[in-house]
């Protein structure tokens, strides 16, 4: 079994039928009407509102601006919903996954964009039968006939994972904000409801990322990079995601997103030259940047046994080989880091980014996680 995402469009089109009302573009027309939308990247990209890929609440007449925005990016299908006026405390998170015995069902009654910081509000239900339907319903306050509907199409449709965050229920009407859903592609042949041309990429297609993608596939460590604004200001060089999660938040919620040259991570201990050559791909993102002032960030969170010492040393190769054209540029670098060798590789980068005159600052495990992104917003804002 091969699992395949289809674009947000079908899975709501799926699971609402006749009542769902977004418009997949630019595959159909928005209709001049004075109504507000919701506006997103369909193509499987996950934390879309934290990577500037959503427009809440926008008249028509902005519709086109964003599309041209995200087409620059190399995106290419984009959702437009009706908004949905609604408090936070309204939003719920539902998700189904298949799985040996059945299928898993996760429900919080308070979901949302953080939902991962809260665990312990997920409550989890095993579903194997029609039978198990008003049980868990019951003791979820999923109403039963909406929670009925959605596995009989989870079933139907050869659904493997679906997501829906936020979930927003009155009474008996379900408002499905988001969703994310992947299926059995083998399952292709029995003609469901959704088709090839509702697979999509996770990610818009940049040589960057297509060459981080082929080096992911030769080591064991985690290296992802997501190429967010290649005109940006800022590019990150991050370890951990649950780090790397709460430092682009941080650029988010003091509404400076844009400034964003990508977003991703390195972790599960890579090794010098494989930290090498994942720098050096941020690294020719950020000189290729047009922006007046660039400023590059390495952080992340305390490592269990990603060796400080030896990824610093391979960030430091890469550094080495730009160093003149980063000076040239104004380029500075700011550092948080914590983890094995701690204080030997933020010695061995705080030495280098003297002697090349590259240093923005260098912090310890002592200092906030957020400090380094922090330092680096003050100096490339004007």
């Amino acid at each position: 079994m091969s699992r395949v995402k289809i674009t947000e469009f079908r899975a709501k089109k799926i699971l609402l039928g006749d009542a769902y009302k977004g418009i997949a573009l630019p595959k159909n027309v928005i209709p001049k009407t004075k109504r507000r939308y919701v506006l997103k990247v369909d193509q499987g990209i996950k934390k879309r509102f934290k990577q500037g890929l959503v427009a809440v609440d926008i008249p028509t007449s902005k519709i086109s601006h964003f599309i041209t925005r995200w087409k620059k990016k190399g995106f290419t299908r984009f959702l437009a919903e009706e908004f949905v006026p609604h408090k936070l405390e309204e939003e719920e998170y539902l998700s189904l996954e298949r799985v040996r015995n059945g299928v898993r069902i996760l429900y919080a009654k308070e979901g949302g964009v953080d939902i991962e910081a809260h665990p312990e509000a997920v409550a989890s239900y095993l579903y194997i039968s029609s039978d198990d339907v008003l049980d868990i319903s019951e003791r979820s306050g999923i109403p039963k006939t909406f929670l009925t509907h959605v596995l009989d199409a989870f079933e139907k449709e050869h659904f493997t994972f679906l997501e829906i965050n936020p979930l927003i229920i009155r009474d008996e009407q379900a408002y499905l904000l988001d969703a994310a859903a992947l299926v059995d592609s083998a399952a292709a042949f029995l003609n469901p409801a959704w088709s090839s041309v509702d697979v999509v990429e996770q990610s818009a297609k940049h040589a960057v990322e297509d060459r981080v993608k082929a080096l992911q596939g030769t080591t064991a460590a985690s290296l992802k990079l997501t190429v967010l604004n290649p005109n940006g200001s800022i590019f990150l060089l991050l370890s951990g995601g649950g780090g790397s999660i709460v430092i682009a938040d941080t650029v988010a919620l003091k509404k400076a997103a844009g400034l964003l040259g990508n977003y991703g991570e390195y972790s599960g201990g890579p090794t010098r030259e494989e930290t090498y050559l994942y720098a050096k791909e941020i690294l020719s993102l950020l000189l290729a940047s047009r922006a007046k002032k660039k400023a590059l960030v390495i952080a992340g969170g305390v490592a269990n046994f990603t060796d400080i010492k030896q990824t610093f040393a391979g960030i430091i190769d890469a550094l080495s080989e730009k160093a003149a054209l980063l000076r040239k540029k104004s380029v500075k670098v700011f550092v948080r880091r914590g983890g094995p060798n701690e204080e030997a590789g933020l010695d061995s980068m705080n030495k280098f980014l003297i002697t090349e005159k590259l240093l923005g600052s260098v912090h310890g495990s002592e200092a906030p996680l957020t400090i380094a992104i922090e330092e680096a917003l003050t100096y490339v804002k004007p």
